[in-house]
């Protein structure tokens, strides 16, 4: 796979899907194809190695002698909802070109699962659908509190992703409100020096001018920031958990190679089987 863009092959997305199991939780229902009777019948795929055999279809085996499951695509799994928190920082530099990567990830997902694919953004306090002008030209972030209490009732239906570069979560501290999203996912696409920042000592900053001056960064503050990332990281991870979500952060790097680790890590929400 090259990691100059998201140009996955065909062959991974009919080998990526979403992980039945997240930790010790059995998500159940927020599986996008599903093994066994029920809902409507979507096509065979081949069995593989470690799989349960209970799930084969016995008719094939019998005529062909071929190991091949029957999958039924559920109502209940529609659509997938991929909501931009907007903000211009959301869309540039390395940030970008890791979004497109997770955009273009989730669409293959999608479509190889049959199921409908819907890009939003946030827009004042409602959802708007994604545009390449939107996309472009993002409006200003607004306060979760003014947002959330204000999702439309149709994300009920299918599996969610907020993509978000936020930092700040104090407001969900206290906010009581329920949210119309059986399982929401929360994927924070931050750049290295936000997540996990090494630098100090001496510093040379200079305009394009040509003018520099000299500064030194204080060990201290970044011991300091380092407390606050976690503090305020808690607070998100502790609100998604009180409403069945899980949160997972991204690093924001023009790797495909590397960001599609991150999403079949051990922690992460998709796993590749083998074929």
């Amino acid at each position: 796979m090259s990691d100059a863009g998201p140009n996955f092959p065909e062959s991974l997305f009919s080998r990526l899907r979403w992980r039945q199991r997240w930790g010790n939780r059995v998500p159940g229902d927020h599986s996008s194809l599903r093994m066994g009777e029920g809902g409507d019948f979507a096509g065979h795929r081949r069995w593989q190695s470690g799989e349960d055999l209970q799930h084969l279809d016995l008719h094939v085996w019998q005529r062909l002698r071929q190991r091949w499951i029957r999958e039924y695509r559920q109502e209940a799994d529609e659509p997938l909802h991929v909501i931009l928190d907007s903000a211009p920082s959301l869309v540039f530099g390395e940030r970008a070109a890791a979004l497109q990567i997770l955009r273009t990830l989730l669409k293959g997902v999608a479509k190889k699962s049959r199921v409908p694919h819907r890009e939003w953004i946030i827009r004042g306090k409602r959802l708007e659908p994604l545009t390449s002008a939107t996309l472009k030209d993002p409006p200003e972030r607004v306060s979760l509190s003014e947002i959330l209490p204000h999702f439309p009732q149709n994300l009920a239906q299918g599996r969610v992703v907020i993509i978000s570069d936020r930092l700040t979560f104090d407001e969900l501290a206290d906010w009581t409100g329920s949210l119309p999203i059986r399982h929401l996912q929360w994927w924070s696409l931050l750049l290295e020096e936000e997540s996990n920042p090494q630098w100090s000592g001496d510093l040379l900053l200079r305009e394009p001018g040509g003018k520099s001056w000299q500064s030194y960064f204080d060990p201290s503050l970044l011991q300091q920031y380092r407390q606050l990332y976690r503090y305020q990281f808690r607070i998100l991870q502790d609100w998604l958990q009180s409403r069945g979500g899980e949160h997972l952060k991204v690093t924001a790097v023009p790797s495909a190679a590397h960001i599609l680790g991150e999403l079949t890590g051990s922690r992460g929400p998709m796993e590749v089987v083998s074929g």
